[in-house]
Formats: C-alpha cells, sequence, structure tokens
C-alpha cells in the first residue's frame, strides 16, 4: 500500500515532509547554505523536525507555511516513514497534499529557491555511486530521491 490515512503520533527523532501535487508537478526546494546543517544547500520537499505539542500533520503544515508560504488543506495520504542515510535514528513522514491555500513564496531564510517539477523533466542518473535524479540543473538524491521514487512506483507522480 502506497498511502494511509494514518500516521504517527511524532517524537524527538520525528521528522515531516510535505509533497504538494499540482496537474503533473511536485514542489520541491532547495535548501539555504548553511554551516553545521546536515542537508545544507540540498534539494528536498519542505519540511522538518516534530516539535512538543504537534502531530507530525501539524508538523508537516506548519513546516511547508514557514518554508514556502502555502497552507496545506487536501491530504491525499501518508507515506510509510523513512530514514536519511546520515541520520538513521531519524524517521521522517511524507505527507501528500493537492491543496492548499496562498501562493508559494519560498522563506529567504530557509528556502533558496522553489521549483515545481513535472515527471518528465527527472532523468534518473548514476551520480557519485548513488541513483539520483536529475531535473535540469538540480541532482536530487538521498531520501528525496527515494520519497520521488516511491511517488512514482506508485503511480502518484
Amino acid at each position: 500500500m502506497c498511502l494511509s490515512k494514518t500516521w504517527p503520533s511524532g517524537g524527538p527523532d520525528w521528522a515531516a515532509v510535505g509533497v504538494l501535487l499540482d496537474r503533473g508537478r511536485i514542489l520541491l526546494i532547495r535548501r539555504v547554505s548553511r554551516e553545521g546543517d546536515p542537508w545544507s544547500g540540498q534539494v528536498a520537499f519542505p519540511g522538518g523536525r516534530w516539535r512538543e505539542g504537534e502531530d507530525l500533520l501539524q508538523t508537516a503544515v506548519r513546516e511547508v507555511e514557514e518554508e514556502v508560504g502555502v497552507r496545506p488543506t487536501g491530504l491525499v495520504g501518508v507515506m510509510a516513514p523513512q530514514s536519511p542515510k546520515n541520520a538513521p535514528w531519524l524517521k521522517v513522514v511524507p505527507f501528500v497534499f493537492d491543496r492548499w491555500e496562498g501562493e508559494v513564496r519560498p522563506n529567504p531564510r530557509e528556502v533558496a529557491e522553489a521549483r515545481w517539477v513535472a515527471r518528465e523533466e527527472l532523468a534518473e542518473e548514476e551520480w557519485m555511486g548513488r541513483y539520483a535524479y536529475v531535473a535540469g540543473s538540480w541532482v536530487i538524491w538521498g531520501l528525496t530521491f527515494r520519497i520521488l521514487k516511491a511517488l512514482v512506483d506508485c503511480g502518484l507522480f
């Protein structure tokens, strides 16, 4: 099963990302370069760490709103948690949305660039000894690649 309608409650070792789908396109961001950030400058989905008092859906909505200025409203479903290879203790839950309020406006403190990417723009290639998608000048690898690959394999993107 690709999508669920239930999700874990969260906790200190949890994070959530928002996967925004719009007419065959998906929203990706390039994170700002920041010293000490292990994902600095990488292409990702908007998202971040769980905070006390939230459930993971609230985390996803808050993070998407903070990073790209839209408030997700149309939850399609939830993908299984995955962990980044450089932080195997961290569990990241992708929430898939097809509706939101507002216009995409990247927060310059967190997002260097936001881009809508169509499936046909993605070329799967080997990059530094691992598989990645290339979309124009962006290389999409690691956890973001694995989430995108799951979306493609499930026919959601």
